[in-house]
């Protein structure tokens, strides 16, 4: 099968993942949907903007401008949803697109795409009943491929340069979970520094980092500059969510309350195996970590919903994918070979 033919194949198998997990967006016009009491302050908030009122100031609101002005741009053209389902539907394209990515790293691309449509259409309907955590996963699903990336090439620019955005979009989507994107950040730093990453090379890191957050804090500094909102950002976003932090233990039940948690057990079985067989591991221990400080992360956003639980599932890619990669070999199946 020639290269156009496989990525077409891919495209369309996404393509179908996203499909199914529309079909239970609350903006499916073809489907009764009660939307939650958060989704509609959301939604109602985004509408006022749109029309005019000035975010913070004569609107109240606990999230970022990236979540009012994504749905905001979605009441352009018309007061109804359907170009909200639009919207929607490509960020899930891109979100189930970038887990096959990260799956694919790992496992052969029949069983990253059984990984990746498992993780995001069981119970998808459950991450949309609270606030920002839909758009959270679209990021965290990036995210994931931008540190898998780096965890089996090494530094790579253009991810540490994608990782800030992440960072800042999260800053201006809800600051509260911005600790897991730092504590990434100093991670990779200090693993560079010891994989004997130096020179140019390793201030590259550094340069791609602020670069990324440029991109992000330059244009939003502008939009509450121009809309004289910044002090009211600060003190009913920024201040909401980090006095809001707290009930880690409450969080941690909620997270693993869900059959999902075994893949923690898988990894660790996969890790032990991989040993034992002189295979390279040092990646995926690290992702152990990465999953643990991300749980901990995610368990500090006061209010607990169990949509939080569904936004950690974005992290189960790596242990899936690696879990499917011990059977890959007695299949005859292999790992895509990727470029640097």
């Amino acid at each position: 099968m020639n290269k156009f033919a496989k990525r077409s194949l891919e495209c369309l198998a996404v393509l179908l993942i996203t499909f199914i997990i529309v079909l239970s967006s609350p903006f499916n016009p073809w489907k009764e949907v009660t939307m939650t009491a958060v989704q509609t302050d959301i939604l109602n908030i985004a509408h006022q903007i749109r029309e005019g009122f000035l975010a913070y100031v004569e609107v109240d609101g606990n999230y970022g401008p990236v979540l009012y002005e994504f749905y905001g741009l979605g009441y352009l053209p018309t007061d109804g949803h359907i170009v909200h389902l639009i919207m929607e539907s490509v960020l899930l394209f891109v979100t189930v697109l970038f887990l096959y990515k990260t799956a694919k790293l790992y496992t052969s691309e029949i069983f990253a795409l059984v990984c990746a449509a498992g993780i995001t259409i069981f119970k998808w309907g459950m991450l949309t009943h609270a606030g920002a955590e839909e758009m959270m996963f679209f990021i965290l699903s990036l995210t994931g491929y931008h540190i898998a990336r780096q965890l089996k090439y090494g530094f790579l620019s253009h991810h540490s340069y994608l990782l800030a955005i992440d960072l800042g979009l999260v800053f201006f989507l809800q600051p509260g979970y911005v600790f897991f994107w730092v504590a990434l950040i100093i991670f990779f730093a200090i693993k560079f520094k010891l994989d004997g990453v130096q020179g140019k090379k390793y201030r590259a890191f550094y340069i791609s980092t602020l670069e990324g957050l440029a991109t992000v804090a330059i244009p939003m500094g502008l939009y509450l500059w121009y809309f004289k909102n910044a002090e009211a950002f600060w003190r009913k976003v920024v201040g909401y969510n980090m006095n809001n932090l707290g009930g880690v233990l409450e969080g941690l039940k909620i997270i693993w309350a869900t059959p999902w948690i075994i893949l923690v057990v898988v990894l660790v079985v996969v890790i032990v195996v991989k040993l034992i067989d002189g295979e390279k591991i040092s990646d995926l221990c690290c992702w152990l970590g990465i999953m643990i400080v991300a749980f901990f992360v995610i368990a500090m956003q006061g209010d607990n919903y169990e949509s939080f639980r569904e936004l950690s599932k974005a992290l189960y890619i790596v242990p899936a994918a690696s879990a499917f990669s011990l059977i890959d070999k007695p299949l005859g199946l292999t790992v895509e070979e990727r470029k640097f």
